[in-house]
C-alpha cells in the first residue's frame, strides 16, 4: 500500500468517525444553531489563514468543529454544564 493509499484510508476512517458523532438537531426555538455553527467555524478558519491540508482534510476539520460547536450549544441550553445556571 502506498503512502497515498494509506493517507486516503485514514482520511476515510476519520470521515466515518466524524459522521458517527451524534447531533440531535436543533430544539424548538434553536433553529439558527446550524447558522451560528457555520459562522463560528468560518470565523475560526479565517483566523488560521491558508491551511496546507487537502480540501478533504479541511472539510473534515470544518465538520468536526461544527459538530463540536453544535453539541456545546445543546449542552449549554440543556444545562448539562455545571456552574452555568439557567440559560433561558
Amino acid at each position: 500500500m502506498s503512502d497515498d493509499d494509506e493517507a486516503r484510508a485514514e482520511l476515510e476512517d476519520w470521515s466515518e468517525f466524524i459522521g458517527r458523532i451524534r447531533y440531535d438537531g436543533p430544539g424548538p426555538g434553536d433553529a439558527g444553531d446550524e447558522r451560528l455553527a457555520d459562522e463560528a467555524v468560518a470565523d475560526e478558519f479565517s483566523g488560521w489563514g491558508r491551511l496546507d491540508g487537502s480540501a478533504e482534510m479541511n472539510n473534515l476539520v470544518c465538520r468536526a468543529l461544527e459538530i463540536g460547536y453544535l453539541r456545546a450549544l445543546q449542552d449549554v441550553r440543556e444545562q448539562r454544564i455545571a456552574g452555568l445556571g439557567p440559560t433561558a
